[in-house]
């Protein structure tokens, strides 16, 4: 793939995500100073579930995209690592909050992003 076509493909997804970001009234964790240690002290129980849940829903797709370009065909294996290590894993929520907690200076996606690719490599 060329140079231009990636990067012309890198602005449209940054500014997609801008967009939907305008659109949702969001900003980025990061833009706003949020650790994984405040997600921990401020977010309810259940909101933590379905923010984490959307985060690994991110990762995911993000691992489908870069193993299926890398390969030039389809390929899910990394994705179905994530979902399996996020969904068919007892007590999941537990290791991230622990991890939250042991590294709550951190970015939350920085610190779950981490936990991926120990799990399921890069």
């Amino acid at each position: 793939m060329s140079n231009i076509k990636r990067i012309t493909r890198n602005i449209k997804a940054r500014i997609s995500t801008f967009m939907l970001a305008v659109i949702v009234g969001a900003s980025p964790s990061y833009a706003a100073g949020v650790t994984a240690g405040d997600i921990l002290r401020e977010m309810p129980d259940r909101e933590f579930i379905v923010y984490i849940s959307g985060m690994v829903e991110g990762f995911a797709y993000s691992r489908f995209r870069k193993d299926t370009l890398e390969a030039g065909e389809r390929t899910e294996t990394g994705m179905e690592c994530i979902y399996d290590w996020f969904f068919n894993n007892p007590g999941v929520t537990l290791t991230i909050e622990d991890a939250f907690q042991q590294h709550s200076e951190h970015g939350p996606s920085t610190v779950l992003g981490a936990m991926l690719k120990q799990e399921c490599g890069e």
